[in-house]
């Protein structure tokens, strides 16, 4: 990965965390240590492992399955993602967002209704 990859990540994480930090009403921070933890990009809304890819590639389900290791027992794995000239999505495991684990895919949704599900779990 490039340098210029690098910070457009990194500027990608400290978008998105501004933005959810003024809508949830707390402080959401990057996880600073993640490249040498292999963790995900913040663990500081409570319930939830959020990576960020500030890419303009379209989702990919590795991306998924990133956030899926990174999550502990009962974590909520969620992607948020932008390209460029696009808003911030979301994607959740359908299971996760319909509450039983028979239903298989990944659900998006838009940044106002991922905030929503957010509060809400």
């Amino acid at each position: 990965m490039s340098a210029r990859q690098r910070d457009k990540g990194a500027r990608g994480e400290r978008e998105l965390f501004h933005l959810l930090s003024g809508e949830l009403g707390f402080i959401v921070s990057r996880n600073l240590l993640q490249t040498r933890d292999a963790g995900c990009d913040s663990l500081s809304v409570p319930g939830f492992v959020i990576e960020v890819k500030r890419q303009e590639q379209p989702f990919r389900a590795a991306w998924m399955a990133q956030a899926v290791a990174a999550a502990k027992s009962g974590e909520i794995p969620v992607v948020f993602h932008r390209q460029s000239r696009h808003p911030w999505a979301a994607y959740f495991r359908t299971a996760d967002v319909l509450g039983d684990q028979t239903y298989p895919g990944i659900v998006c949704m838009q940044f106002t209704d991922a905030v929503l599900f957010l509060r809400e779990h």
